[in-house]
């Protein structure tokens, strides 16, 4: 039997939704969260893809995830809110929040919303993309439980926060950073666990400080290697602040693990922002001025061994092209979750079969 498959996204999108809609999440918010993962599998981020789908299940199963998201506005001005996402699943908060950001914007040149009291959110640049269509930069971030010590500490105190950024571009594909302020992002080190791989040395250590190749030392109260030291943790500090701090959110030891604790939500903090191009300039001169800075960026003279120079988020951008029209390639053991959530769920065997039926061996390891 093949090690992985190829899968059309639309199907295995629908599957993912039926499956929330059966553990009780509402029509569209189980839509929300189901493009929101395949919409990473198919850019070829598989740690935030349809890995998550087992322990999302766990989690409201556990009650310790809303199924119902109820996201309450704690403070408002013109152009900017708190929300409080009351335990709910991130990916609805997150979709809310960018909804009502999108609103603020129209009235103001830039518009900020910071949320509190919510859950995993999938990928950040997910977020910050959605604001690309509206001729606007994307800024999002969100703290996450402590996984990495400060520079010469020897216990976990802050999280490896992502921070993404989307800005639109003209005949160009947009340049989008995402990026965990570790070394890798723990998504990463679960994905290497689904395929059964080691994990390289200098991506964490296990529990008592020791370097690692086993994913489960990480998973299983392990630490994370902030990038660049102390300039990673520096943005894992800044990210708490604008996310947790200003929304009046959970830091440190009142994050909980969504995959260690399931007595206690996760109570993670999000913030978002939207910038108007046109604020500043012409959006279509703006653009075109993004296009000349991609097309110097290339131009830059190739290393051996190198065959391209890439912006941030364009390779990305090119796996999405193509799994879009060959299909999205998961490995077994995740195919095999979804297979039983889908007959647990009652979900038709005909659609069922769309995950099995493109046998696929993955020759180049990608985690």
């Amino acid at each position: 039997m093949s090690s992985f498959y190829r899968i059309n996204p639309q199907p295995l999108s629908e599957i993912c939704s039926l499956i929330l809609q059966n553990n009780g999440v509402p029509v569209e918010d189980a839509k929300t969260v189901s493009d929101s993962l395949v919409d990473a599998d198919l850019r070829g981020v598989s740690s935030h893809g349809v890995i998550r789908m087992s322990i999302y299940l766990n989690r409201l199963e556990k009650g310790v995830m809303a199924k119902q998201t109820e996201v309450v506005t704690m403070n408002e001005t013109e152009s900017t809110a708190v929300l409080d996402g009351g335990y709910g699943i991130g990916q609805v908060v997150s979709q809310r929040a960018i909804d009502l950001l999108l609103e603020k914007a129209k009235n103001a040149n830039l518009a900020a919303i910071s949320v509190r009291r919510s859950n995993h959110f999938g990928a950040a640049a997910y977020w910050a993309s959605q604001l690309l269509e509206h001729n606007m930069i994307g800024f999002v971030v969100s703290n996450v439980e402590p996984l990495m010590p400060p520079p010469g500490g020897a216990a976990a105190k802050v999280g490896n926060n992502p921070i993404a950024m989307a800005i639109p571009a003209g005949d160009e594909k947009p340049i989008v950073v995402d990026m965990a302020t570790s070394v890798v992002p723990l998504g990463k080190i679960l994905a290497a666990k689904s395929k059964g791989q080691e994990i390289p040395l200098g991506w964490a250590v296990d529990r008592s400080g020791e370097p690692t190749t086993n994913p489960d030392d990480v998973v299983q109260g392990g630490f994370l290697f902030p990038v660049g030291g102390p300039k990673g943790y520096g943005l894992a500090v800044l990210v708490d602040i604008l996310s947790a701090v200003l929304s009046n959110g959970a830091i440190g030891p009142d994050i909980h693990s969504m995959y260690q604790d399931f007595e206690n939500p996760n109570d993670i903090s999000h913030f978002f922002m939207a910038l108007r191009v046109d604020a500043f300039m012409d959006p279509t001169l703006f653009k075109a001025s993004v296009d000349r800075y991609i097309q110097y960026m290339k131009d830059t003279p190739l290393t051996a061994g190198a065959k391209e120079i890439y912006l941030p988020g364009e390779i990305e951008a090119n796996n999405k092209e193509k799994n879009l029209i060959e299909g999205i390639v998961l490995p077994k053991s995740v195919v095999e979750e979804l297979e039983n959530f889908a007959r647990a769920a009652g979900i038709q065997a005909s659609l069922i079969e769309e995950l099995t039926n493109n046998p696929y061996e993955e020759t180049v390891s990608n985690i």
